[in-house]
């Protein structure tokens, strides 16, 4: 499907997610699936998802295997309206895709995933005039060789770069140095930094090119800081079903909010309740808003 000059690239990892609702994440047991879902999944790629059904022209850049899996993965894009144009399918080889698992009285999941066995993307391959057009490019830290280079196009057009930290790949220093957004996991933030409070590690990740970087820390908020202010939002208060792909859909609604002319602190407000809204629903892409609910949510808490 061919968009005319999408706002919001994503680049990095798109697989296909196999979601079952359980009463207990079994250890060495088995129990009976309460329902369960095949959707399309990744960091990046929800995120992207997350930012099209607010209205966002969106692109998603990465590859796939031409496998029924990888075929899936191009349906549940089309879905969403996100231009695939530059998604390339591999003839051979693995799709990605990821197992996970919900606990049904708390939302908490457990995922396994695998990046299948296709190729990685290349620089080469990779449409320089659709990241110089673009307004925003966001990063997860995989396929991180092409994500380096587009990172580079991207801040030479003066496009903004936008990553989830989230992994510790071979290449992420120099990600975050390219980034203007960071936005990093609880769990990424203490690693990369050393430092257990939130508050501090994220001032580490703020200077050089950084203009914000924030912390998520699932139901207790994210802390974020823009060079001078720290400030910390607690999350929106929803009826969880799943908390799969929340964070995904956070970095979306973030990117969103900003390339609509957000302060950070409305950014990170506005992500926020879409992330609580993503979370009532199995899967990480079912129960994303549009922005006008989003805004009509907003105004009644």
């Amino acid at each position: 499907m061919k968009q005319h000059s999408p706002d919001f690239i994503g680049l990095g990892y798109c697989g296909l997610d196999y979601l079952s609702l359980v009463p207990t994440i079994p250890q060495d047991d088995k129990v009976e699936i309460i329902s369960s879902l095949v959707q399309g999944g990744g960091p990046a790629a929800t995120a992207t998802c997350a930012a099209a059904k607010l209205g966002a022209k969106t692109a998603f850049v990465g590859s796939v295997g031409s496998d029924p899996r990888g075929r899936e993965i191009v349906e549940q894009f089309r879905l969403m309206k996100v231009d695939t144009t530059a998604l390339l399918c591999r003839e051979s080889g693995e799709s990605p895709a990821a197992f996970c698992w919900t606990e049904q009285a708390t939302g908490k999941r457990s995922i396994a995933w695998t990046k299948g066995s296709i190729a990685s993307l290349k620089p080469e391959e990779i449409d320089v005039s659709l990241i110089r057009s673009a307004r925003l490019l966001h990063l997860d830290g995989h396929q991180t060789e092409a994500a380096i280079f587009a990172a580079e196009q991207a801040r030479a057009a003066g496009v903004t770069v936008s990553l989830d930290a989230g992994t510790l790949v071979n290449g992420i220093d120099k990600l975050l140095e390219l980034s203007d957004i960071i936005i990093a996991s609880e769990k990424f933030a203490e690693r990369y930094t050393g430092l257990s409070q939130p508050e501090e590690s994220v001032k580490l990740f703020s200077g050089a090119n950084c203009k914000f970087a924030a912390v998520t820390l699932g139901a207790r908020g994210c802390v974020g800081f823009d060079g001078t202010e720290l400030f910390k939002l607690p999350v929106f208060k929803v009826k969880v079903v799943d908390t799969t792909g929340a964070g995904d859909v956070f970095h979306g609604a973030f990117a969103y909010k900003y390339m609509n002319g957000g302060t950070w602190r409305e950014c990170a407000r506005f992500a926020s309740a879409v992330s609580a809204l993503k979370c009532t629903a199995l899967g990480g892409r079912t129960a994303l808003p549009d922005a006008a609910t989003v805004e009509n949510f907003i105004n009644r808490v």
